[in-house]
């Protein structure tokens, strides 16, 4: 019922989607103007109110349409975020993210000595060798500034956020998955 008659529903309003793309809203807002050292996920909040638990749950749904322009690369999670390329390096790079001991690094903690600081928990294979081999041509050039990491919206040429783009991006989703 909650599919977009686009996609053959009858086009109710999903109110669960809708909730995380007016929360998402939120997290934009925040990812854009913090000048944290980390950025405002960053900091663990163990009783967390209602509205900060939901912000966080959002976050996952809010990370399909953001990119993060890198500059001192604390703001940007290496391998979760968006930064470098059309998906988070975790997808681009599955074989290595497994493996890898600095999964929630910041891409300031991983590129802040000028090379590239990771460890593993095991020897490369032949698919880590040659995703590794990808990853440092993809991001063995990438040099930290000082300026804050900053983020635009990518599912709009604006770059600024909306909670449309975002519903129909998340509604197609679910159709496509659904149907």
């Amino acid at each position: 019922m909650a599919t977009p008659k686009k996609f053959g529903g009858a086009g109710f309003t999903n109110t669960r989607e809708m909730n995380k793309c007016l929360l998402a809203k939120w997290i934009f807002k925040i990812e854009r103007g913090d000048d944290s050292e980390k950025g405002f996920f960053s900091y663990h909040k163990q009783n967390g109110s209602q509205f900060w638990k939901g912000l966080l749950e959002a976050r996952d749904s809010c990370a399909r349409g953001l990119i993060y322009i890198i500059g001192n690369g604390k703001k940007a999670r290496f391998w979760s975020d968006v930064w470098r390329g059309n998906c988070p390096l975790k997808i681009a790079f599955s074989e290595l993210f497994e493996v890898c001991n600095q999964q929630e690094w910041s891409v300031f903690e991983v590129l802040q000595h000028g090379d590239i600081n990771l460890t593993f928990r095991r020897n490369f294979g032949i698919r880590e060798e040659i995703e590794w081999e990808n990853l440092t041509n993809l991001i063995g050039n990438i040099t930290l500034s000082e300026t804050s990491d900053t983020v635009r919206w990518a599912l709009e040429k604006s770059g600024d956020f909306s909670t449309p783009s975002l519903y129909t991006e998340l509604t197609s989703q679910a159709s496509r998955i659904d149907g």
